[in-house]
């Protein structure tokens, strides 16, 4: 299936089980996600994010056919905030 518009949202991650995980994005919505293949990290990483309450950007493409949005790029979110 081809990709479709790829968004990106910030926030931190509050659970995670195994490849999938919830996101409340600094607007205080929760999402839920799953690491692509191609994702740069690993699902065994999200625990040490979840515990470190770190803020990260993610860029993900979601599909009308899955509940969890598909992410394909994750990483410290810069510190914009006040």
């Amino acid at each position: 299936m081809p990709l479709g518009t790829m968004r990106t949202v910030e926030g931190t991650i509050t659970l995670a089980q195994e490849g999938r995980f919830q996101l409340v994005s600094d607007e205080g919505i929760a999402r839920l996600f799953m690491l692509a293949h191609d994702a740069p990290i690993e699902p065994q990483d999200l625990p040490d994010l979840v515990r470190a309450r770190a803020r990260v950007a993610v860029r993900y493409d979601e599909r009308p056919d899955l509940i969890a949005a598909i992410v394909h790029e994750i990483g410290y979110a810069e510190e914009t905030r006040p």
